[in-house]
C-alpha cells in the first residue's frame, strides 16, 4: 500500500482542499549539504532572525498552487505530465548563498542552482500544464533557487550570507517534478509527495 496515495484518496473522499505545490525533491547528498549550510548560517549574527527550513522540508519550488480541490488533481496531473514529457532529464548542483529576491529587499536566504536554465525550462513546462488545467497563470517571474530560510525578524538584516556555500557538491539527476501537499502545523509545515510528473527522455541527460 502507498501511504501517500492513501492520504490523497482520503482527501478526495472528505472533499477537503489540498494546499499544494510542484517542486523538485533533493537527493540525500545535496540535502545534507544544504542543511549543513543552514546550520552554519543560523549560528552567525542575525541568524536568529530567520525562520530556517527543516532539512526534511528542503525542496526547489517550481509552482505554488495554493488550495486545490482534490477532484481537480487527476486532470491537473494529466496536463502537467503532457508538458514535462517534452523536457529532458538534466543534472543540477547547488550554488552559493544569497538573499532573494535581492540584498536590498531580502525576504529569503537561498542557494542558487547550477545551471539555472534547465530548471527554468521545467518550471515553464509545469506552468503551461497548470494553466492548461484551468488554473490562473502565475503573475511573478520564476527564479531558480532553493529556499534555506525566510526573514522573520528585523535582526535578520545583520546576517552576512556571503562566503557560505555547499562546496563542490555532487550533481543530482532531475527526472521528475513532484506534486506536494503542504500541511501547516504548529510544529511547522509538513510536505507529503502526492503525484509525480516524469520528464521525457528525448532531450537526454545534461551531465556537467
Amino acid at each position: 500500500m502507498d501511504p501517500n496515495r492513501d492520504a490523497q484518496r482520503e482527501h478526495e473522499r472528505s472533499g477537503a482542499r489540498i494546499r499544494a505545490f510542484f517542486a523538485l525533491a533533493l537527493d540525500a547528498a545535496p540535502r545534507r549539504a544544504a542543511a549543513a549550510c543552514t546550520r552554519a548560517l543560523s549560528a552567525r549574527p542575525g541568524g536568529d532572525g530567520v525562520r530556517w527550513v527543516r532539512e526534511e522540508n528542503l525542496h526547489v519550488t517550481l509552482r505554488f498552487l495554493g488550495n486545490v480541490d482534490p477532484a481537480r488533481v487527476p486532470d491537473l496531473m494529466c496536463c502537467v505530465r503532457a508538458e514535462t514529457r517534452r523536457v529532458g532529464p538534466f543534472c543540477l548542483r547547488l550554488g552559493s548563498t544569497g538573499w532573494f529576491p535581492s540584498e536590498r529587499h531580502p525576504r529569503v536566504v537561498a542557494l542558487g542552482l547550477e545551471p539555472p536554465v534547465p530548471v527554468e525550462s521545467l518550471a515553464d513546462a509545469v506552468e503551461r500544464g497548470v494553466v492548461a488545467a484551468g488554473f490562473p497563470p502565475e503573475a511573478r517571474p520564476f527564479h531558480a533557487h532553493l529556499t534555506l530560510g525566510r526573514v522573520a525578524k528585523r535582526s535578520a538584516r545583520r546576517l552576512d550570507v556571503t562566503g557560505s556555500d555547499t562546496g563542490e557538491t555532487e550533481a543530482w539527476s532531475v527526472t521528475e517534478a513532484v506534486l506536494f501537499r503542504s500541511e501547516l502545523q504548529r510544529s511547522g509545515a509538513r510536505y507529503t509527495p502526492l503525484e509525480c510528473a516524469p520528464l521525457g527522455a528525448a532531450g537526454g541527460s545534461d551531465h556537467p
